[in-house]
């Protein structure tokens, strides 16, 4: 399996999400035929605007501005906008409804000349439209920081049918989730740190029952938000720890793109059988298919009420100074989470998908008249210095050298002007020191109040992890039925673990059911015959 992982590489499948690409197939003027504006000998009168999509989480601190208009906006418009005769403008995209709203802007041809997404069927949706600038030439002519950077590999996850339609960023580390459990508890109560589901179990029950933060019997043993694969929390390493050994064939045939439940795997029905026995012991979130956006989450963190929870490692979101962990040491005092990984398989394996070795795919729509400026742009970003100040800020304001890596300096100033670079940064996904123990350090450093939770929570992340099996050529099927599939698997996660415990088996069976019928069985067809068309 591991050579088949490794050696094939084109498209990962992922979920579809409905739309009419008209715009995208409008022939219009592609980029490439626009002059530009540039610095140097080639610079003209006329400035231009370039729209980049910009990712709004809603996490600004108080007076840092909008992701729109900030510190770090500016500083591009002063040194890559400035000198090139351009003026920058971010355009704002809710972070978890980026999909739904990219489509609605490609549609319309109001789409930034920029943009940019996770969801891999939503690219090639658009590259079979016609709806991409081809990026080959421009990214030889204009982009030589951006090959330099980026390599040969990390690109050719962005070429479909022979030619560069996207530009995937460079993932540094390929980690995904971790759990995380009150360590004052499990002192208080004199218990380990559970390493095995079963004694995970059994530590949430203590804790419902003996309720160490003193809550008032409102803790919340095990919380997860909305299994929708937009927030930054998830029962799913839980739930595929049941599945059982796959061959190589079904590997490839059942197994779908992160974020959608892949309920046909065997195994995955006891996953959800187990957390509907937690949720009908009252071990887990009641409220949680409301928590759409996951804020409802963090505020229970935040507020002391939730013992363990898995959620991605070292994720600004918890760690960042200001947000949910340093108000949960406001709110209670002597709170503290560790990191565990207690999800064990049949073998004793704490296994885990895992990202690819790219992040963010980001596009040039065929409408823009700025493909040009656009790569100018990335490939500015992509020179050692600008990438440097981009991921870390500015020495002295935002960090300090510490062992040779930056530490992320918290005050309240540096907070108002250094908190969604992850998302201005988009050639890079993590931070590139050359080495994987490196770009650990260098990662957990940027959280200098939990430096040891964010390294280990990292770790954790990458304990057995493997990759999505990806094929030479797109699963037609999936392109065809992935939104309705991954609703239907997330409803039927939601509503089996919310049914009565003797209505479970009927209730994830008829869901299956019903998956399987309207296309869940023709993209795991397709899917194994594109298997065996690989191994003939």
């Amino acid at each position: 399996m591991e050579k088949l992982k490794k050696g094939i590489a084109l498209l990962t499948a992922g979920m579809l999400v409905v739309g009419l690409l008209s715009a995208c197939s409008n022939s219009g003027n592609n980029a490439v035929n626009e002059p530009a504006a540039t610095g140097g000998n080639n610079a003209v009168k006329e400035k231009v605007t370039l729209k980049v999509e910009m990712f709004d989480r809603g996490n600004a601190p108080a007076g840092a501005g909008p992701v729109t208009d900030n510190y770090w906006t500016k500083w591009i418009q002063e040194n890559f906008g400035d000198p090139n005769n351009i003026e920058m403008e971010f355009v704002p995209v809710p972070r978890n409804q980026e999909v739904d709203k990219l489509n609605v802007l490609m549609s319309t041809g109001d789409a930034p000349d920029l943009v940019f997404t996770y969801d891999m069927n939503t690219i090639y949706n658009y590259v079979k439209d016609g709806g991409l600038a081809e990026l080959d030439s421009i990214i030889d002519e204009h982009g030589q920081n951006l090959k330099t950077f980026l390599g040969d590999e990390v690109l050719e996850y962005g070429v479909f049918g022979g030619k560069q339609y996207t530009i995937p960023a460079k993932r540094t580390l390929q980690y995904t989730q971790s759990t995380y459990i009150r360590k004052d508890w499990l002192d208080k109560l004199g218990l380990p740190a559970p390493t095995t589901t079963e004694e995970f179990y059994n530590t949430m029950k203590a804790f419902k029952e003996q309720d160490p933060g003193q809550t008032g019997g409102k803790v919340i043993p095990y919380s997860f938000s909305a299994i929708n694969g937009t927030t930054i929390t998830s029962p799913g390493v839980l739930m595929s720890s049941f599945v059982e050994k796959l061959s190589d064939e079904d590997f490839y045939a059942l197994s779908l793109a992160n974020y959608i439940p892949e309920i046909t795997k065997p195994g995955f029905k006891e996953g959800v059988r187990f957390l509907n026995k937690m949720y009908t012991e009252n071990l887990i979130n009641p409220d949680f298919a409301l928590d759409k956006d996951g804020k409802q989450f963090e505020s229970d963190v935040a507020n002391g009420r939730v013992a363990a929870f898995t959620a991605l490692a070292a994720h600004p979101t918890l760690m960042q100074s200001g947000n949910v962990f340093d108000t949960l040491q406001k709110n209670v005092p002597g709170a503290e989470y560790i990191a565990i990984d207690p999800f064990t398989d049949a073998e004793g394996k704490t296994s885990k998908g895992i990202y690819d070795p790219t992040g963010i795919h980001i596009m040039i729509p065929k409408t823009s008249k700025r493909a040009v400026e656009a790569i100018k742009y990335l490939d500015w970003m992509s020179q050692p210095d600008i990438l440097n100040q981009l991921t870390n800020g500015i020495e002295g304001q935002h960090y300090t050298l510490e062992n040779g890596f930056p530490r992320a300096i918290t005050t309240d100033e540096a907070k108002q002007t250094f908190y969604n670079n992850v998302d201005i940064a988009l050639v890079i996904n993590g931070k590139d020191f050359g080495s994987q123990e490196k770009n650990i350090e260098a990662t957990a450093l940027a959280y200098p109040n939990y430096t040891e939770l964010a390294k280990q929570t990292i770790m954790n992340g990458l304990k057995d992890g493997y990759t999505q099996p990806r094929f030479e050529r797109p699963i037609e099927a999936e392109i065809k039925h992935a939104k309705m599939l991954k609703d239907k698997a997330e409803e039927a996660v939601v509503k089996s673990i919310l049914s009565k415990q003797d209505q479970f088996d009927k209730e994830f069976d008829g869901h299956l059911a019903e998956y399987l019928k309207i296309g869940g069985q023709a993209v795991i067809d397709e899917r194994r015959g594109a298997y065996q068309e690989m191994n003939q």
